[in-house]
């Protein structure tokens, strides 16, 4: 049996309809073989004795409490279906920075527009999200740099990299988008270290995870460089907790 912690849409049931597929009745989970959900904790492991497999509705499994996962159960992550509307975000955040829509006329010091064409886009992670951030960038006529673990040339990069060469990129970026999962080479990447060697009006977002970014660098650059600009939709703590408003125009 198959256990969905949510509401499944129609064209998921069709897929499903060869299966038994019980929607949001925890009090089934002793039947469960496979567990799909936006987030499963231990309690729900604990209850499926019979389980087999997760199927995690979000891209990334970091959040998945691994301690608590029996040795034999497989873990399948939706990677790949956020795609397209996770890139279009990045671009909306990276936009409304480059461009200072709300701010302009109130800050026009800090806030001037920032052009696209012909500058160099640096994206952190080069699996499907960082290559459709990658693709519209080309459209704006960018010179596109991708960073992965296991670098291959794509039509929508002009050059892609591993992690050896980022020190270097990161300095001679003019915008840089973060696609990253989060892992225990990824968390804090962008140290204190790392976000000094920016651009002093370099603009960066993030639709990664949150704890890519050094939360105390990040918070100190924005307050030392009035130029650079941040735009992020996760945090380090979800929801948002203390230190979620922070007193920035260029965040």
């Amino acid at each position: 049996m198959i256990f969905s912690a949510e509401r499944l849409p129609e064209a998921a049931r069709e897929v499903l309809k060869k299966w038994e597929v019980v929607e949001e009745d925890a009090s089934r989970l002793g039947e469960a073989e496979v567990i799909m959900a936006w987030r499963v904790v231990p309690e729900m492991i604990a209850s499926a004795p019979k389980l087999k497999a997760i199927q995690t509705f979000s891209a990334g499994v970091d959040h998945l409490p691994f301690t608590a996962i029996p040795k034999g159960v497989r873990i399948f992550s939706n990677a790949g279906a956020y795609s397209v509307p996770v890139a279009e975000h990045a671009w909306a955040l990276l936009l409304h920075l480059a461009k200072g829509v709300n701010v302009m006329n109130k800050q026009k010091a800090v806030n001037y527009p920032r052009q696209l064409h012909g500058k160099t886009l640096l994206v952190l992670g080069a699996g499907g999200i960082g290559q459709e951030i990658a693709r519209i960038g080309k459209c704006f006529g960018m010179r596109t740099q991708g960073i992965s673990r296991h670098p291959r040339q794509s039509p929508v990069f002009d050059e892609v990299y591993g992690i050896q060469s980022l020190d270097d990129l990161l300095s001679h970026a003019d915008f840089i988008a973060i696609a990253l999962p989060l892992n225990k080479e990824s968390r804090n990447l962008l140290d204190a270290r790392r976000l000094s060697l920016l651009k002093d009006d370099c603009v960066m977002v993030n639709v990664g995870r949150g704890d890519v970014v050094d939360q105390q660098a990040i918070y100190d650059l924005l307050k030392r460089k009035r130029e650079f600009r941040y735009g992020t939709d996760v945090w380090w703590h979800e929801p948002q907790g203390e230190g979620a408003h922070l007193p920035f125009t260029h965040l």
